[in-house]
């Protein structure tokens, strides 16, 4: 049931349920374990341990954690083409600095922000990351949510956990990113 949640709730984050648009080329691949997408600018390296899951979306990419005292957590990478937002200030504020406190997020009907500390907000190379909350369908869960600038898109790179899970699996979270590769 867990796993089932955690899916849903990274879908309805990222936008697995809104359209795609089939008239767009996306050139993607996996190929010994690198997914490559041309498109949105970016490569990452498929951990042996990691899931992948079907998303049905090509501006979706990502899979599920091993079973944790019996959770699986998971993580999904968002392309967005760089035309969808004025800049990426405004990525981030949709993402992570707009939200409010017992709100309903910016960027889903679906959640409730419960926070973040600005102690875990953090510029990296080519973005930010930050430790936020959010409530859905009644649970409180926990993300590591990397927002980054490619030469040609906006990734949003969004890994969930239940509370018991997240500094358990931080560490195989911080092993995914090691292989991501921007152009």
């Amino acid at each position: 049931m867990r796993k089932l949640i955690l899916f849903l709730l990274l879908f309805s984050i990222n936008g697995v349920f809104s359209q795609i648009d089939s008239t767009k080329t996306v050139k993607y691949s996996l190929k010994n374990d690198v997914y490559n997408d041309v498109s949105k600018g970016y490569s990452i390296e498929k951990p042996s341990w990691l899931k992948l899951m079907n998303t049905n979306n090509p501006d979706l990419w990502g899979g599920i954690f091993p079973t944790l005292h019996g959770i699986e957590n998971a993580v999904l990478i968002t392309g967005f083409d760089k035309s969808k937002f004025k800049s990426f200030q405004e990525f981030e504020y949709t993402y992570i600095t707009g939200n409010v406190f017992g709100k309903t997020t910016l960027y889903s009907d679906n959640h409730v922000w419960y926070g973040r500390n600005d102690r875990d907000f953090q510029k990296i190379k080519n973005g930010v990351s930050s430790r936020v909350f959010t409530f859905f369908k009644n649970k409180i869960y926990h993300h590591q949510f990397v927002l980054i600038e490619t030469k040609k898109a906006y990734l949003f790179i969004n890994f969930t956990s239940t509370p018991e899970t997240y500094i358990e699996n931080l560490a195989k979270f911080d092993e995914f990113m090691k292989g991501l590769i921007l152009e």
